[in-house]
């Protein structure tokens, strides 16, 4: 078997190297693993060597039997790829999305698995010799549940692998596995249809001999070269007729078989694939035997989703006499019959084909999938990522692990906190990506944090997130308020509130009262309003640099005075010039001064300073970034100098993740002073200079999250004299 194998990969593949797949033969073998079934299988399918290698590996690596390093140093990088991306695709857990709709896990698979065809179809081949095995353990009764466990297996094949062996258009394994099953499924309607059929199956090769030996005379006469024979339709694919046309018997059905004609393949000078000698044939056809109309498909002209490419006919008097029925021609050339045969798998191996790039557009397709209504949806701004259970989560792009938590379970987000993505620890606002597998590590008495409304994407985490805090009661939200407020203040190197809240006295050019005062406390201590913008009101972040770097600022004196129009010309949305804007008559921002846009219900921004007062009452999520075309960017922008100071417990490696984070938000790191306190606790204290005070808050909440990083807060002064 393996020297066959040798052989026939020596013929279809450039780079088949066959001391490679020797030394994989035998470290399956060594396991005491037979390749020879499922290489029976997927050969057929052209996969390619690197397909063959990944198939043959597939058991020992699923096993552990064999680490990453090993194959990647034996088989090569694309092999390990494809093995990991299986073993997502066989982790997927039926039972966990059944809750979903069919469509919706097809999606979600769909996208999860796209990224190798090739990993597809090894997963197809290994499904059918599943399903072969499960068969030989029933019939050996060596499984216990026998019927519970062959009811989940087969319906699991049918409605997830046999639509994606159709998507692919791979009929033959789509055969293979839907009829295997529904052997599994309904044995006793299988058994049914399978006996009618071989009572009158003598009679139907008998018919399809003589029809295709008319067919032949009938196209040698004309000097037609084709190729003709007949093929019986699936069990499966009969069963679903007879009961879409409540019929009970395979002899009211007239297209148990049809006929298929291959042509030659024909191209013109410049390469294009030609087919008017098909639709010559199909005319010729026409002319001898009366066609059935209704019964005409061209899918030459509008092919199938999954690029299959054929002229489908229906015609009377072309059966025998004892048999009188309607039957179906099928025509197509040497190339589309390839295709149908074995799915887009055979562009994997003739890499010369002109269709090459057009398929793997398509491949980039299978991110879309038709429902009932043939309508496309595509997911250009969703991912799909699974549990460790295999259950997929659908999210939008941007989510992070606090979202996937939420969609688990609130008590598991509200728990949440670390992530785990593909074994290993990430930060809670590390960016997931499709297929990835994401664990969330709780603990009993964590508790939501406010900073995580500015990671998540979903609404539903933010609500879940504001709904605990906003259900704490009304001095529970003034307490913890109040320890945001003063952590908040430390944090820029404030005195903390006082009894009367008096920093709060002034707010948004109102005068509150203390009990106005102790309700924005409590707005923030429940989740109402994020701690960071109240602050920047009544401290703006501009006044916290305590020096600007010596650049020089643009001069808009000149543009200043011009028109209106003028004005909002030199503004950027987004980096984008020439957007419809105009300026903001309440606030009437000059060129130089901070602004930001507002999207209003008509689709115009409207530019405010962004100080403006009138924003506090507006949507925030209509709120976007703007600037001056002479803006932040321009060499002449003045950057803000902050200082700030880190109380650490020292360790390897701290300066180094520290500086990581800094460089990492493009904040550029003027001078940095280390001052011992005591053995193994330091001061750490850097000068920063920022383009953008956005930056500041999240920049102190990542430098908080550093392993060993006890506090940080601004500096009044830097403390250049520091040892």
């Amino acid at each position: 078997m393996v020297e066959n194998i040798f052989q026939r990969l020596e013929r279809e593949c450039d780079d088949f190297d066959k001391g490679v797949l020797r030394d994989a033969v035998g470290l399956v073998e060594s396991n005491g693993i037979d390749p020879e079934k499922i290489l029976a299988i997927l050969l057929p399918l052209r996969p390619g060597c690197e397909a063959v290698l990944a198939a043959v590996l597939q058991p020992v690596y699923f096993q552990d039997l064999v680490n990453d390093d090993e194959i990647r140093e034996k088989f090569g990088e694309v092999v390990l790829q494809m093995l990991k991306s299986g073993k997502k695709l066989r982790n997927l857990d039926y039972s966990q999305n059944d809750r979903n709709s069919q469509l919706e896990v097809l999606r979600k698979m769909f996208v999860v698995m796209a990224k190798d065809l090739r990993v597809i179809l090894i997963g197809l081949a290994y499904r059918l010799l599943d399903l072969e095995e499960l068969e030989l353990k029933v019939n050996a009764g060596t499984v216990e549940n026998v019927e519970e466990e062959r009811q989940m297996f087969a319906k699991e094949t049918l409605d997830l692998y046999v639509p994606i062996a159709n998507r692919l258009g791979v009929y033959r394994l789509k055969t293979q596995l839907e009829d295997l099953a529904f052997k599994h499924s309904n044995p006793g309607e299988y058994r049914n249809i399978v006996g009618q059929l071989n009572r009158i199956r003598g009679k139907f090769k008998v018919s399809i001999s003589k029809i295709k030996t008319s067919l032949e005379k009938f196209f040698a006469a004309r000097g037609v070269e084709a190729e003709v024979y007949g093929r019986i339709k699936g069990i499966y694919s009969i069963h679903k007729k007879l009961q879409r046309k409540n019929l009970d018997s395979v002899n009211d059905l007239y297209d148990i078989f049809a006929m298929r004609v291959i042509l030659p393949t024909r191209f013109d000078d410049e390469g294009g694939h030609q087919m008017d000698h098909l639709y010559g044939v199909l005319g010729m056809l026409h002319s001898e035997w009366r066609p059935i109309s209704k019964r005409f498909k061209d899918y030459l002209a509008v092919p199938k989703p999954n690029g299959y490419r054929s002229l489908h006919t229906v015609l009377l008097g072309l059966s025998p006499k004892d048999l009188d029925k309607p039957i179906e021609v099928q025509i197509r050339d040497a190339k589309m019959h390839r295709d149908a045969e074995y799915g887009m798998s055979s562009h994997w191996l003739y890499k010369q084909d002109e269709d090459v790039e057009k398929h793997a557009d398509w491949l980039k397709g299978l991110t879309q999938a038709r429902d009932d209504e043939g309508e496309l949806e595509l997911f250009k701004d969703r991912i799909f990522v699974l549990t460790p259970r295999g259950e997929v989560k659908d999210l939008p792009r941007g989510a992070c692990p606090i979202d996937f938590a939420y969609t688990v379970h609130t008590d598991v987000g509200n728990r949440c906190v670390m992530a785990k993505v593909d074994g290993r620890v990430v930060s809670l606002d590390h960016e997931l990506r499709n297929g990835e597998v994401v664990e969330i590590i709780t603990k009993k008495e964590a508790r939501p944090k406010l900073q995580w409304l500015s990671m998540v994407k979903t609404n539903f985490a933010r609500s879940k997130i504001k709904a605990f805090f906003s259900t704490l009661n009304r001095e529970n939200n003034i307490r913890e308020g109040r320890r945001l407020l003063n952590n908040q203040l430390a944090r820029l190197g404030k005195p903390p509130l006082d009894q009367n809240y008096s920093i709060l006295r002034d707010y948004l050019g109102r005068r509150l009262t203390k009990s106005e005062r102790e309700g924005l406390v409590e707005e923030i201590g429940k989740g109402g309003k994020m701690v960071a913008d109240v602050i920047r009101k009544v401290y703006p972040y501009e006044e916290l640099a305590y020096e600007q770097s010596k650049s020089t600022e643009p001069d808009f004196a000149e543009a200043n005075s011009a028109s209106g129009e003028d004005i909002e010309q030199q503004v950027l949305v987004g980096g984008e010039s020439d957007l419809p804007v105009k300026i903001a008559a309440c606030c009437n921002p000059k060129l130089g001064v901070p602004i930001v846009g507002y999207v209003t219900r008509g689709n115009s921004i409207t530019i405010h300073r962004s100080k403006c007062t009138l924003l506090d009452s507006l949507n925030l999520e209509r709120i976007v970034f703007a600037d001056w075309k002479h803006g932040a960017k321009d060499k002449g922008r003045s950057r803000y100098v902050i200082p700030i100071k880190l109380t650490v417990a020292s360790r390897v490696g701290l300066i180094r993740d520290v500086t990581s984070i800094i460089s990492s938000l493009g904040v550029y790191i003027s001078d940095v002073m280390i001052h011992k306190l005591k053995e193994g606790i330091h001061e750490d204290y850097f000068l920063l200079e920022f383009d953008d005070l956005d930056q500041f808050d999240l920049l102190l909440d990542r430098l908080e999250s550093v392993r060993g990083v006890l506090k940080v807060s601004r500096e009044e002064k830097f403390r250049s004299n520091v040892n």
